[in-house]
């Protein structure tokens, strides 16, 4: 009985990852012994709890730490450790965000997280019911990140898309000054490097991490080359994270490997584009629902922004009169549009 009230007491102190592995020992373990030797689990788990009280609260064992940008990406790479030794030994950081759009300026810090959350407040209204379990995922992530300590292995994932690849410069940012081995894994190139089928050849895909089924993020994971980054490279990467902090823009652009800082019309002639080719299949010049021309847009477009940008240009245009509506403007899914007439010339 004094075990048992000793471990409840260890385990309410647990926060989510450690609690994770305690439950891994303990279910490889039970799985070794019959039912009637419970004393020598308990045994285990106690041992373990003493290995974490050991090493500040961090898990014994957690060799790499593996950096994703965006929520679709960090949950296929969880399900794809999922029952692997890698949940054991690794351990993921989300940034639940796409970098490619919005306030970046002083990013690293509470004042320029605010900044960025009240934009996304104010503009993307119609995505934020969960705003503050974002904004508080996001702040975590950060000081997870800057926590690292320097024995750790750091995998940053990006692919050929402004959101990651700035994503991969600020986390550069932040991690200056550490002595970590960094590696970069660009699912793009792994993509392409283990599915060279002659069809894919002039396709930009896949555009974001997020687009891959969690077999093939460890497919990539487990076959494709890692090699620490050089230091060259990671200091010029560092730097422009620094300049990326100081910035204003809100929208960035990646092209021929370079990342470009856009005015925030860069993708407002696609719309209209798309508007037009919509209306042509129409019988008759009518309303079209708003999602989809968003869902158009995105289907067309190389860069990668996310709906929510385009949606947020959409209203922009509205306001300039290049579209009409009848709706809710509050919800996509609440109005439609159509070109102003004088544009479909």
């Amino acid at each position: 009985m004094e075990d048992l009230n000793w471990l409840k007491q260890a385990i309410s102190k647990l926060d989510e990852q450690e609690a994770k592995a305690l439950l891994h020992v303990l279910l490889v373990r039970s799985e070794q012994h019959e039912e009637n030797e419970l004393s020598e689990i308990l045994q285990s788990v106690k041992e373990s709890l003493h290995r974490l009280s050991k090493n500040d609260g961090k898990i014994e064992g957690l060799e790499t730490v593996h950096i994703v940008f965006g929520d679709s990406t960090g949950g296929s790479l969880k399900a794809s450790f999922r029952e692997t030794s890698y949940e054991l030994t690794e351990e993921i950081i989300v940034l639940s965000d796409n970098f490619s759009v919005g306030p970046i300026e002083s990013l690293h810090t509470k004042k320029g997280l605010e900044s960025r959350f009240q934009w996304f407040k104010e503009n993307y209204h119609p995505f934020f019911d969960d705003f503050e379990q974002y904004k508080a995922g996001m702040v975590k992530a950060v000081e997870k990140i800057k926590a690292i300590t320097p024995d750790q292995q750091v995998v940053i994932w990006t692919g050929e898309n402004a959101a990651e690849q700035t994503g991969l410069r600020i986390v550069l940012y932040l991690l200056d000054k550490k002595p970590n081995k960094v590696l970069e894994l660009n699912t793009f190139k792994a993509f392409h490097e283990n599915f060279m089928y002659s069809q894919l050849e002039e396709e930009w895909l896949p555009r974001t991490s997020g687009e891959l089924t969690p077999e093939r993020l460890l497919l990539f994971y487990e076959q494709f080359e890692l090699r620490p980054m050089r230091l060259a490279k990671r200091h010029a990467l560092c730097d422009e994270g620094k300049n990326l902090l100081r910035m204003e823009s809100l929208l960035r652009t990646w092209e021929h490997g370079e990342l470009w800082h856009s005015n925030v019309d860069r993708d407002d002639d696609i719309i209209i584009r798309c508007a037009k080719y919509l209306h042509k299949e129409q019988s008759t010049y009518n309303f079209m629902k708003s999602a989809r021309l968003i869902g158009e847009v995105i289907g067309h477009m190389q860069q990668y922004t996310g709906d929510e940008w385009i949606e947020f240009r959409l209203r922009a245009l509205i306001s300039k009169e290049v579209f009409v509506y009848r709706g809710d403007l509050q919800a996509m899914r609440l109005y439609e549009v159509k070109l102003n007439e004088e544009f479909l010339r």
